[in-house]
């Protein structure tokens, strides 16, 4: 079961900081995940609405510190975000995953490049993340882990879907969707996972 740090490693430094990256990249993460949009023209990492005056870590920075040792996925909150992101990511090595609850980022980001792996992120719908993954081409589905029940992981492992759920915090409950068979799980505190 792959770990993924949750907006870098949120319960061990402020969320998608650069501190948060290291702090993933310590634990010896799977995968980072990470935040984006923009800020004047900027791609930059904020799970929240951009508040004007605040400094925000861009996006080049992240992918700096980063640097391919660990693929990232990539969580688009715009649809306005992703032309220049996609811009700036033409010189990155690394692997990229995108993700979005949002269909016509999914899409937009499918379109400009069909190759590039994507993932539908759903907060509890299974039938919507198939239905949206299946019109994508993706095999990758990013689930709330409260509504994640085994009847569900198991049919969409049939299909041939991949389910990653977020955000897990508790060992045990981990260990529960592991035997369920999800893929990875999402965290803020990769330590707790990493180092047993």
């Amino acid at each position: 079961m792959e770990i993924i740090g949750h907006r870098g490693a949120a319960g061990l430094a402020p969320e998608n900081s650069i501190d948060a990256i290291r702090k993933a990249l310590q634990t010896g993460v799977d995968m980072i995940e990470l935040d984006v949009r923009l800020q004047k023209g900027v791609p930059v990492l904020s799970h929240d609405p951009i508040l004007e005056g605040q400094i925000y870590c861009p996006l080049k920075q992240a992918l700096q510190e980063i640097k391919g040792k660990v693929p990232i996925n990539l969580d688009m909150k715009e649809l306005r975000s992703v032309n220049k992101t996609l811009k700036l990511l033409e010189s990155y090595e690394g692997d990229i995953i995108f993700s979005s609850f949002k269909f016509n980022i999914l899409k937009r980001i499918h379109d400009h490049l069909p190759h590039v792996e994507i993932a539908v992120l759903e907060k509890w719908s299974g039938t919507r993340a198939v239905a949206e993954a299946a019109l994508l081409g993706s095999k990758r589905l990013h689930m709330g882990e409260r509504w994640l029940w085994k009847n569900f992981i198991s049919a969409a492992k049939k299909q041939g879907f991949d389910v990653y759920a977020y955000t897990v915090n508790d060992v045990e409950r981990a260990e529960e969707l592991k035997k369920w068979g999800v893929s990875g799980i999402f965290t803020d505190y990769p330590d707790m996972f990493t180092s047993r």
